[in-house]
């Protein structure tokens, strides 16, 4: 079912009653800009990346005690008045049982694929800017990694290059072949 077609600008609570809806128990839906979008299942090839970043992020916040909670691409938050599903997420308060959660996470990562439209990666990568909230792009067929941070110029990281989140989590850097390696 194609919701686009049906509601041509759909409000948070809206939202919210569609996605609760029994035959949605299983799907996963964003809110971007008014326009629900369902978030298909991505390939394993390319799940594996969020997975390498979060195990990282997860050892570097125990060795270090700060506090971490993160997520992956099941995880909704909601920013604004949008709802976004990013593929990875960080911050430092815990998670929420309401749906989506309501407190946007501070570090958001999105595995963006050839076939995904140009103007959804720019709605979304506008939505995390607007919240100042540190996005990296990964492009797993250019193995590069795009960063957006908070009043920054946008960089790109390559092979042999080394991230950081400054001082989102002190001390984390990651290099890009720990993501995109084997």
């Amino acid at each position: 079912m194609v919701f686009q077609a049906q509601i041509a600008s759909v409000t948070i609570e809206q939202f919210r009653e569609i996605v609760m809806l029994p035959e949605n128990a299983e799907r996963l839906f964003e809110l971007i800009n008014g326009e629900m979008i369902e978030k298909m299942p991505g390939r394993t090839s390319t799940s594996q990346f969020p997975l390498k970043l979060a195990s990282s992020v997860i050892v570097h916040c125990k060795t270090q005690t700060l506090p971490c909670y993160v997520s992956g691409a099941d995880g909704a938050y909601q920013v604004g008045g949008d709802v976004v599903a990013p593929d990875f997420a960080y911050k430092p308060t815990p998670m929420s049982e309401e749906y989506p959660d309501p407190v946007a996470p501070l570090w958001a990562v999105e595995v963006i694929s050839p076939t995904d439209k140009a103007a959804n990666i720019r709605s979304k990568r506008q939505i995390d800017l607007d919240a100042n909230i540190l996005l990296w792009e990964l492009y797993p067929h250019l193995r590069r990694v795009d960063v957006y941070a908070p009043g920054e110029p946008p960089t790109s990281f390559q092979m042999g290059e080394t991230l950081n989140v400054g001082d989102l989590l002190p001390g984390f850097t990651l290099a890009v072949e720990e993501i995109f390696g084997e």
